[in-house]
């Protein structure tokens, strides 16, 4: 069971939102003092790391943001769901291009979303995967799962025709309210194998942010084992709050089925049944970047999100 778990959380953090109860170790109202008493204790004084582009950027403001929930974008009604027009096209379950499977509309109203994902989360809880949503909420506040989104060169959070934005991933050990939730504002060490998606033509319109399409790529730590998940044709779309935090986001895209099954092989190391259940799962579901022989290579996935402010340091891990 522990290993479809790990494939469940892999899975969904391709790349959980709950109310659990925080660890009490990592409560930030301890009797030390609050929250802000803890942060301001951090001995060396928090920057935005701006990386190989730092020039590029050196004009407008930059933004640093943790992922502090991840979860399914799932079905909302029957050919309703969120994500994005991962293929520009508009499949209704008879092309050839899609390997046969029909688009969702988007809540608002936009024909084309691929979300293949939506239709397969009642198999992966039948196959015995459906706990990933907890699990990711759980490696977000133990630290297994830090996601960053950086925004660099925003002139203006409303509206701002081009800023840069980058996935990176963190390490440390959050601190977490009395919700259970990541605190904003924190300090994080850049992960050592931070892969540092960029895309340099992101935008802001009336408050949402937009990026995409680019590869992300995002390391995950869970149970102590390392998957490496890989976002093709990603796109990001959130709204700013007036602190800098990224609220109704959605993260969406398509995953190699071969970068699936290598999670699940990873995650399979002491059971190999597991990799019955990804097959049956994944095996004949994608619908998009379809070989020659017309058998589709991704399947298209949707995740929603909100991210808090934050920090990094400007050295390295500590030792």
């Amino acid at each position: 069971m522990r290993t479809l778990l790990n494939f469940a959380l892999a899975c969904l953090c391709v790349t959980a939102c709950g109310d659990e109860e925080a660890d009490p170790r990592l409560d930030a109202t301890t009797a030390n003092g609050s929250a802000d008493a803890l942060l301001e204790a951090s001995a060396p004084e928090p920057t935005v790391d701006g990386g190989p582009d730092a020039a590029a950027a050196a004009v407008g403001e930059n933004l640093l943001a943790v992922l502090d929930t991840l979860g399914f974008a799932r079905e909302i009604m029957p050919g309703i769901a969120p994500g994005f027009n991962v293929d520009g096209l508009i499949s209704r379950g008879t092309e050839p291009e899609s390997c046969f499977k029909p688009d969702y509309t988007s809540p608002d109203g936009t024909p084309g979303i691929d979300n293949q994902m939506a239709k397969l989360v009642p198999l992966l809880e039948v196959a015995g995967l459906g706990a990933a949503e907890g699990l990711a909420q759980g490696a977000i506040e133990d630290g297994g799962l830090l996601i960053l989104v950086e925004i660099s060169g925003v002139d203006d959070r409303l509206n701002d025709e081009q800023v840069s934005v980058r996935i990176r991933a963190a390490q440390g050990l959050p601190l977490l309210g009395t919700d259970g939730k990541l605190l904003p504002g924190q300090t994080f060490h850049l992960h050592p194998e931070s892969p540092d998606s960029l895309d340099p033509n992101g935008r802001v319109t009336d408050g949402w942010l937009e990026a995409g399409p680019f590869e992300a790529h995002v390391p995950i730590v869970v149970f102590g084992l390392r998957y490496d998940v890989t976002v093709q044709t990603a796109r990001i779309r959130a709204r700013f709050t007036e602190d800098g935090s990224l609220v109704d986001g959605v993260l969406g895209g398509g995953v190699t089925i071969e970068n699936l099954m290598g999670i699940g092989r990873i995650a399979a190391r002491d059971d190999t049944s597991v990799l019955t259940a990804i097959e049956a799962v994944f095996g004949s579901n994608g619908d998009l970047e379809p070989d020659d022989s017309g058998r589709c290579q991704q399947v298209s996935a949707a995740f929603t999100f909100s991210a808090v402010s934050a920090f990094l340091f400007d050295e390295g891990p500590p030792d």
